[in-house]
């Protein structure tokens, strides 16, 4: 499966359908693989910036989903720094909004702080998208 992942997504020039699938499959791979793609759909998406809807999305859901990966495998923070580097040069825009505040929230994470990453958390509650974070959440609370 991981092969025909890095097949498909390494065929395709990287466009609004690659972003989409390496989003999707970037869960599946561990880090040292997605950490070799999302650079180099970060790296495409710098030389070519597209501005539509989908593609903000996209490239935004492979920094939040690598991130999650990031989190959940152990990572060190410098794998993490590419994807929160990436959010904060993407565009102001309400369409990838939330996906800045979770990656700050993994950004506050990866760097201990406390403060900051307490505020997401209640503000996702609030607003009913704390399932989002779960299951970081409590294993913050377990290694406590």
């Amino acid at each position: 499966m991981k092969r025909k992942i890095k097949s498909v997504i390494l065929d395709e020039d990287w466009n609004r359908p690659a972003y989409h699938y390496l989003s999707q499959a970037v869960v599946m791979l561990d880090i040292n693989e997605s950490f070799y793609l999302v650079k180099s759909a970060f790296t495409a998406y710098e030389k070519n910036k597209e501005n539509d809807t989908f593609t903000l999305q996209f490239v935004a859901l492979i920094a939040v989903n690598y991130l999650n990966c990031c989190y959940h495998q152990n990572a060190e923070k410098k794998y993490a720094q590419v994807a929160i580097e990436f959010l904060k040069t993407l565009p102001v825009d309400p369409v990838i909004g939330f996906y800045r505040i979770i990656g700050t929230y993994y950004e506050s994470v990866f760097s201990n702080n406390t403060k900051i990453r307490d505020m997401i958390i209640e503000i996702l509650k609030r607003i009913d998208y704390y399932s989002m974070i779960r299951d970081t959440v409590e294993d913050i609370k377990i290694n406590k």
